[in-house]
């Protein structure tokens, strides 16, 4: 999603130079981004130590950076930028007795003056860059281009699958238990679509993903591949551009689905579909019709077993994957 901030400020300023600074996990998705031009890295946490914090802020220091646009509303983030003395420093926040510190580590600051958490966050970073930009320009997430040999690796995935039928992604987990829809739903969405479709069907996730999908694969009697760590995440875009719909949990796979502008449908539980839905045209979301969604850490800790997740409606997923497949045709 901050892939965004960068398209819309690389738009405004096409001859500026644009840095990121992500955590490591994120690397990939922003090395070799045609709106990125440099990324650095910096494993931060609650717990950062003093020397880590400093070797960043030296290396901020070093690279003369104009401005700095804080994209993320961390207090951590805004402190490495007022402690790098970069000149103009600029953040998207409501500021309130309780975070009124931010004025000391901002020389700009646009207020939130809307309801921030029930809006898209895409569109925020929308609305933050346009106020600063002063433009009317539409966000748009971009993945990295990759090289030959990922998108052959890629190809050899997909080349054993008939080229008659239309082919289906699957994300089953989250890795967050109250985000993870259970495995008997998803078999009896995958066998209603199998019934009315001629279908490639596959899994997709990480290394950890790899057994409960080979479960997955067993229960369901069906002809479905398992991808599980096989692709790196610019290779999985790659994937999913290639699929004409993917079915997934509350991840970051349905984002870089919907940045490919592949049709998607997504199971929300717990977290705001209103806030962290991926963003486009090209995305369903189902959610649980109950008074206690979307819920915080504080309600969950009172929910052991997550209802919300039995309150999803199998129908309107499986509705919703078919009228996305409907369209291709």
């Amino acid at each position: 999603m901050a892939t965004s901030c960068a398209y819309l400020l690389k738009k405004a300023y096409p001859q500026a130079k644009i840095t990121m600074l992500v955590k490591p996990l994120t690397k990939s998705i922003v090395e070799n981004n045609p709106v990125i031009d440099e990324v650095l890295l910096y494993d931060y946490s609650h717990k950062a130590k003093w020397k880590d914090i400093k070797h960043t802020t030296n290396e901020l220091k070093s690279k003369n950076f104009d401005l700095a646009i804080i994209i993320d509303n961390k207090p951590r983030s805004a402190l490495l930028s007022y402690l790098a003395k970069i000149p103009q420093r600029v953040g998207f926040e409501n500021i309130t007795l309780r975070n009124i510190y931010l004025k000391l580590f901002y020389t700009d600051i646009y207020n939130i003056d809307y309801d921030f958490m029930n809006t898209q966050q895409v569109k925020n970073h929308e609305i933050f860059i346009n106020r600063f930009t002063g433009r009317h320009d539409t966000a748009k997430m971009v993945m990295p281009n990759i090289n030959e040999t990922s998108k052959q690796l890629v190809d050899n995935l997909l080349q054993n699958l008939p080229s008659s039928k239309i082919n289906i992604a699957l994300c089953l987990r989250s890795g967050i238990k109250y985000k993870d829809w259970s495995m008997q739903n998803f078999l009896t969405v995958i066998k209603n679509l199998n019934n009315n479709y001629q279908a490639n069907f596959y899994i997709i996730g990480s290394k950890n993903d790899y057994d409960y999908a080979q479960k997955f694969i067993q229960q369901s009697n069906l002809s479905i591949q398992n991808f599980c760590g096989k692709t790196t995440l610019p290779q999985l875009g790659y994937l999913l551009k290639q699929s004409n719909l993917l079915l997934s949990v509350d991840t970051g796979t349905a984002h870089i689905a919907a940045a490919q502008e592949t049709n998607t449908v997504v199971i929300f539980a717990g977290t705001s579909h209103k806030h962290w839905a991926p963003y486009g045209n090209t995305v369903k979301i189902v959610f649980p019709k109950i008074n206690c969604y979307p819920c915080n850490d504080i309600q969950r800790k009172k929910c052991p077993n997550y209802q919300c997740l039995n309150k999803i409606n199998i129908n309107e997923v499986i509705q919703n994957c078919k009228n996305l497949l409907e369209m291709r045709f």
